[in-house]
């Protein structure tokens, strides 16, 4: 079994990738949505259940930090054998941004305003996963790499890039940079251009 924790900003395109993976997978995997359940004892529940049924499960939110990625951790270790995934969307917040003014059916965000609002919360508080969090396999997917309607032919090519991927090796000494840092650094980098929510300083 896997746990596969999806990484990414609000925007990025997890729930295309999990939505599609359970569609196409629907004795192998079980998506675990924390919009569509209303919270995240309802995802951690439904997760449990799901690894006790011997499906593997897709923790499809945000998870933009290493203590809400350590939930889905925890749990799995309480499977022995179970491998723990991740990927992580890195798409760029403006073009996060760009698909939250565009999209128009959300289960908890109904407004591109509000939309904006918590990308940009949420992109003060994000870092990214790093080795030292105790995953088995990472990848990161750029927006070329993503789609908004996924074959199961495509699906398969991610899974099997994950897992053809090399083992993390743990990291002793890890440098935790937070989203809102990186940009910061590339808007310094371009003369102090930045191309963000300039009320929340790019």
């Amino acid at each position: 079994k896997i746990v596969l924790i999806l990484v990414g900003l609000v925007g990025s395109g997890k729930s295309a990738f999990a939505t599609a993976l359970e569609h196409h997978f629907p004795h192998q995997w079980c998506r675990c949505n924390q919009d569509d359940l209303g919270s995240r004892v309802l995802v951690e529940a439904l997760a449990r259940d799901s690894l006790r049924e011997g499906l593997s499960v897709c923790i499809d939110r945000t998870n933009i930090d290493e203590s809400q990625r350590a939930h889905w951790i925890e749990i799995a270790h309480e499977f022995p054998g179970t491998l723990i995934w991740v990927i992580f969307f890195d798409t760029p917040y403006e073009v996060c941004a760009l698909r939250l003014q565009q999209r128009t059916s959300h289960p908890t965000i109904h407004t591109p305003e509000l939309a904006l609002s918590v990308l940009s919360r949420f992109a003060e508080d994000f870092s990214a996963p790093s080795a030292y969090e105790g995953f088995h396999r990472i990848v990161s997917l750029k927006p070329a790499d993503t789609k908004l309607d996924y074959l199961a032919s495509d699906i398969s090519t991610i899974l099997d890039r994950v897992r053809s991927s090399e083992p993390v090796a743990p990291i002793s000494n890890p440098v935790r940079v937070s989203w809102a840092q990186k940009r910061h650094h590339t808007s310094r980098a371009n003369g102090g251009q930045s191309h963000g929510n300039s009320s929340r300083g790019g």
